[in-house]
């Protein structure tokens, strides 16, 4: 096993290491989930999840967009998050959709199972 340069995602520390498989994992024996560095690599989504409700919404920002986060004052500052925050209700229908995009309002919107 080799150690990995990161923090386990749980809040174990430093504690991540390559595992069998070339998975990366805590090696930290009380973490409550292990297997989350390589669940969270294993995420192919890199667009926005929005899920809209009747009186509001809910995003879920793709990872790469954290790495932006010394741009903003929060995620929040997201342009999707400002443009949808800025309107009197959903631009849809309601339900979740994988939102593409970045030009004002000029957002697509493709269905997604919830």
């Amino acid at each position: 096993m080799t150690g990995v340069r990161g923090f386990c995602p749980m809040g174990c520390g430093s504690t991540l290491i390559l595992g069998s498989g070339g998975y990366v994992t805590c090696g930290y024996l009380d973490c409550p989930r292990p297997e989350a560095p390589s669940e969270l690599l294993a995420i192919a989504e890199t667009e926005h999840v929005v899920h809209f409700y009747e009186t509001n919404f809910a995003i879920l920002h793709p990872l790469r967009e954290r790495l932006d986060i010394v741009d903003y004052e929060g995620l929040e500052d997201c342009p999707l998050h400002q443009y949808l925050h800025g309107l009197d209700g959903p631009p849809i229908h309601l339900g979740r959709y994988r939102v593409i995009g970045r030009d004002g309002d000029a957002w697509a919107y493709v269905a997604r199972p919830s």
